[in-house]
């Protein structure tokens, strides 16, 4: 918007915007102007075609009384508009203005030029007031006669011209109201009384009116850009104070489309899209004011961290829509069990975070999961299915578990990984060993890369037997990492690490490969061959290439596929039953053989039966344990070796430790067996000495066994 200064001029330069919306006034008196739709224009003109910065008026001076004003297309680095500046019907780059010159920027934008001579006392008191509109300056004070401007060879306006411009007010629009320094209206157009029907009466009362005297000392042509919100509506108001005339002068523009946009894009950048919570900017501004409010008043707060169990699984075996519906109806049950004072946000994922403000004790924080938990004690019904639904928690308290927001929610994660770690549905609090923990794993996942990459890894096997025929019938793969700072570490350490990092797939080709290579080593010793079982990860069950790479580790190896078999678990499967289903069949039309490992504890065990192409059911460990003491645990078995019969699987018993638990598996028809009572996992070194040392006691094996 272009502004006058305060000192007067006899010629004055005058801009005729002529738009869809009405028309525009601009007084002329800057060195320089910038016109077009980007904000930091002098005059900003949004509409069509219209380019960010449209054109650039340079005023030139002759002298002190006269000067002119050249329009140049773009700006003056030479960066031209995108549609051209067009005047008085021909396209210009560069032209110097004069009286009457026609300017097109567009098809709905043009303008018109004028010049005007102040000096005319005549014109000053039969059109006084009426041009002002974006003029901070006092109201012009008349047209110049005709001889005056023929003298100056200046032309004038027309007549019609000139009432074209004295109606610029009253047709305007725009709202505009002109206020004395004592409060009292001096003039409404009709755009205000149409707006606001009641600002004459309410006057200085009206929300546009008020405030505005406290400024009056303002100088002369000050502008003060101000907000205003009327009856659930926003206006912007461009307030001008004319000390010399005793007005204060309004403009009122409506821009509750715009406050309504800007309060949507807030709205998206501080909450979710999908379930509507606030989102983790949200939470950063929040937590800092709760911060210093619990530091000022030494009181607690409590953060947790909150994880949907298994999420994953259900999102990929259901679909994304149902993934959405569950963490919609999740945090609507997270936000229902919240106080004002405490507040909900999703972290990412079916990651979600509560913070407990003003809690008395931690175990305020406890009850809050104990009822979360509760909640999902019975399944949800999305689109016929029904689902169980669970959670884990990890909490951190301040300022025991630290003071700064950082720490806080590193250990409340923590405490999370911990829940999970130690069997999920449930909630821990942090606590300074687990900190330790993971710094731990974080050193061993950084030796862990060094590891594969060093050659550190060793596999170990152990024996199968068949306590009928007193056979070593296979031996299974076991891998383990021999740190040559920390010593032997047990999977159980290092493959979760593995499996985050994605190690886990050079390391399961390593396995594949060296156990393969052993056992052909083994018959070519002339040990009687057996079956070597290699357990395959989930994401190498995933990977499209498994095929190829199984079949070329044998070719390379030498080694027969029946002798090798490939075990995986009920949850692998699970992860893209499809892509499981075909690998797996593929695998055992080559010859490899395929086993089910902890077969009996997933949920839909017996139907996997039916759709993939198992040759064995390893019974799992936990099973075997208390087999003497559950008779529950006997069923279990005793069903899965009936099982086994109907679909001409073989079984192997897992976990075996000692004779009692040898005589109940035999009286159910277990004939294979696994576990410390014939062997713990031994080296390949030791596997030798193994296999020639049963071989020669064949005999005693089976008369101890048959006891």
């Amino acid at each position: 918007m272009l502004y006058l200064t305060e000192k007067k001029q006899n010629i004055q330069h005058i801009l005729v915007f002529s738009l869809t919306s009405g028309q525009r006034v601009f007084y002329l008196e800057e060195p320089q102007y910038s016109i077009g739709r980007y904000s930091t224009n002098a005059t900003v003109i949004n509409a069509e075609g219209i380019s960010r910065q449209h054109a650039t008026l340079i005023k030139t001076s002759k002298n002190d009384e006269h000067f002119s004003y050249v329009l140049i297309d773009g700006t003056i680095e030479g960066d031209r508009s995108t549609n051209g500046v067009v005047v008085n019907r021909e396209k210009i780059e560069k032209t110097e203005l004069k009286h009457g010159d026609n300017i097109y920027f567009t098809g709905d934008v043009k303008a018109h030029y004028y010049i005007i001579d102040n000096r005319n006392q005549e014109c000053v008191d039969k059109f006084k007031p009426n041009l002002f509109i974006n003029s901070t300056s006092p109201d012009i004070n008349g047209f110049a006669n005709h001889t005056q401007l023929k003298e100056n060879n200046i032309d004038i306006p027309s007549l019609s011209e000139i009432k074209n411009l004295a109606s610029v007010v009253e047709l305007s629009p725009i709202p505009i109201v002109e206020i004395n320094y004592e409060g009292t209206i001096t003039y409404l157009n009709p755009s205000t009384n149409l707006k606001f029907p009641n600002l004459q009466k309410r006057q200085i009362k009206h929300p546009l009116l008020q405030g505005l005297l406290e400024k009056q000392d303002y100088n002369n042509g000050s502008l003060v850009i101000r907000e205003v919100d009327i009856e659930n509506q926003s206006f912007e108001q461009h307030i001008h104070y004319l000390a010399q005339e005793q007005l204060i002068r309004s403009y009122i523009f409506n821009i509750t489309q715009r406050k309504q946009a800007e309060n949507e894009l807030k709205h998206h950048a501080f909450h979710d899209g999908l379930i509507g919570l606030p989102n983790r900017n949200f939470f950063d501004q929040h937590i800092s004011l709760i911060s210093k409010n619990s530091q000022r008043y030494n009181k607690l707060f409590a953060i947790l961290f909150i994880d949907i169990d298994n999420f994953k699984n259900i999102n990929d075996t259901l679909g994304h829509n149902i993934g959405d519906q569950i963490l919609q109806y999740f945090a609507k049950r997270l936000n229902s069990h919240i106080r004002k004072s405490d507040f909900v946000c999703r972290w990412g994922g079916d990651e979600f975070v509560v913070l407990l403000g003003e809690i008395q004790n931690p175990d305020q924080a406890a009850k809050f999961s104990q009822r979360l938990l509760q909640t999902f004690e019975h399944p949800l019904q999305i689109e016929g299915h029904e689902i169980y639904l669970k959670c884990s928690v990890g909490i951190a308290i301040y300022p025991e578990d630290g003071q700064e927001t950082e720490i806080l929610l590193k250990n409340a994660d923590a405490a999370l990984y911990r829940t999970k770690e130690s069997g999920r549905n449930h909630y821990q609090f942090y606590n300074p060993q687990m900190g330790v923990e993971i710094a731990e794993n974080f050193t061993l996942e950084n030796q862990l890369h060094q590891a594969v990459k060093n050659g550190e890894m060793i596999l170990h096997y152990q024996p199968q037997i068949n306590i009928k025929t007193g056979q070593v019938y296979g031996l299974e793969a076991l891998i383990r990492w021999k740190s040559p700072q920390l010593g032997l570490i047990k999977p159980g350490k290092f493959i979760p690490l593995a499996e985050k990092t994605g190690l886990i797939l050079p390391m399961g080709e390593w396995v594949l490969k060296t156990a393969c290579q052993q056992n052909k080593k083994w018959q070519q010793m002339g040990l009687p061959p057996v079956i070597i079982s290699v357990n395959l990860s989930a994401q190498q069950l995933q990977q499209p290439n498994l095929i190829e790479t199984v079949e070329n580790t044998l070719e390379s190896v030498g080694l027969d596929p029946k002798w090798l078999e490939l075990e995986v678990t009920e949850s692998m499967l699970m992860k893209n039953i499809t892509i499981a289903k075909k690998t797996l069949q593929e695998l055992r039309e080559m010859g490899v053989y395929i086993s089910m490992d902890d077969f009996g504890t997933g949920y839909s065990s017996l139907g996997y039966l039916k759709k993939f192409p198992f040759d064995t059911l390893k019974i799992d460990q936990s099973f075997v344990k208390e087999l003497n003491q559950s008779s529950q645990d006997l069923h279990i078995i005793s069903a899965i070796m009936t099982l086994s019969r109907g679909f001409n699987l073989r079984v192997i018993a897992e976990g075996v430790e000692n004779q009692e638990q040898l005589k109940l598996l035999k009286e159910l028809n277990c004939e294979e067996m696994q576990g410390y009572l014939f062997s713990r996992p031994l080296s390949s070194e030791d596997v030798l000495k193994y296999l020639i040392g049963f071989q020669k006691q064949k005999n005693q094996f089976l008369l101890s066994t048959n006891n």
